[in-house]
């Protein structure tokens, strides 16, 4: 059986395809939400917690990042497998050294199971594996038709959002892994069908890649945004808009004022010497997931899966490291999430 934590649009789609694929499963959120076998439980509330995991085989978190390592070491007590969807390369690095503990209690626990980082570490890995020492990032996604100023709507966690545009990117030049300040780096990229749009630094992209790209000398990660996003996102950091004291106002404001419910786009680029692979996924119009969802939720519930099928080790292990990349792709494509070499 497993538990999804956390019922908003990345939570279902990861219950929806595990039940497709022949699993058990409970969804829970803080809050009532229709879908089925979902029941109220507050994560805060531990002993809860501890109850509800014990009676489970797996346990997926799809709630903010800041939940991910406490719940973790609930999965120790509970003897529970666990996995997340990361976006926090510090809290990340603090469950990766659960490692020998996770298999003492002889269960598997893999942060960033997601999009980016997640489906893209997979795939960088394998691109490093094949010979590359240079690999570079490239993800976003995007209203199909954007509205102004901001030519963004919201497609997960703002709290998720603002953490990748405050924390510092973390990036290999020359072989040194280095910081670089989020909402720099400004590119322009192109993809067919769509306007030039434009890149830039932000946090948790690269996550543990520096680390397991043994021997890389150049690795990036940069977030795909319509041209002027970059602009006006810098604008309210250099004012303050995004420190500590005027953070969680500064999201309340963005969360009201950013669309919630339109059609979107996951336009996704790695390359490194000679290889390059894409990634365009559209809006569900058939069962009504968000293209976000899709390729967020659906890779984490491959992966629990894998878990489940018993085909990852114990431990806690990234993505990349822990997960067979030909399967793992072989998966995608059943789903409609094709990567391409071009």
């Amino acid at each position: 059986m497993a538990l999804v934590l956390g019922a908003g649009k990345m939570g279902k789609a990861i219950a929806y395809d595990l039940m497709k694929n022949g699993v058990e499963i409970r969804i829970c959120d803080a809050k009532q939400v229709n879908f089925p076998n979902f029941f109220i439980l507050d994560v805060r509330d531990e002993n809860r917690l501890i109850e509800e995991m014990r009676k489970e085989d797996i346990v997926i978190s799809a709630l903010p990042y800041d939940f991910n390592y406490r719940i973790a070491r609930v999965a120790l007590k509970t003897g529970t497998n666990f996995i997340d969807l990361g976006g926090n390369s510090y809290i990340v690095r603090k469950e990766l050294k659960l490692h020998e503990k996770a298999k003492e209690a002889k269960i598997t626990i893999i942060p960033d199971c997601g999009l980016a980082p997640g489906m893209t570490n997979i795939i960088s890995h394998e691109i490093w594996r094949n010979g590359a020492r240079e690999v570079h990032i490239r993800v976003g996604g995007l209203p199909q038709h954007p509205d102004k100023p901001l030519n963004y709507a919201l497609f997960f966690s703002i709290h998720g959002l603002i953490n990748e545009y405050v924390e510092d990117s973390i990036i290999v030049r020359e072989g040194r892994i280095m910081k670089k300040e989020s909402l720099t780096g400004l590119e322009k990229i192109k993809f067919e069908d769509f306007p030039e749009m434009e890149a830039f630094y932000t946090h948790g992209g690269t996550s543990t890649l520096p680390k397991t790209l043994y021997g890389i000398k150049e690795l990036d990660y940069k977030t795909i945004r319509y041209e002027g996003h970059c602009e006006k996102m810098m604008l309210l950091k250099k004012l303050g808009f995004f420190d500590e004291q005027a953070r969680q106002f500064t999201e309340k404001i963005l969360e009201k004022a950013l669309p919630k419910n339109k059609k979107d786009v996951v336009l996704a680029r790695i390359y490194g010497n000679d290889e390059k692979m894409e990634l365009i996924d559209y809006y569900d119009e058939k069962n009504g997931f968000s293209a976000m969802a899709r390729t967020t939720g659906f890779p984490t519930a491959i992966i629990a899966k894998m878990i489940l099928d018993g085909e990852i080790k114990e431990g806690a292990f990234p993505p990349e490291i822990s997960v067979d990349f030909q399967k793992f792709i072989e998966e995608l494509k059943k789903r409609g999430i094709v990567w391409r070499k071009t």
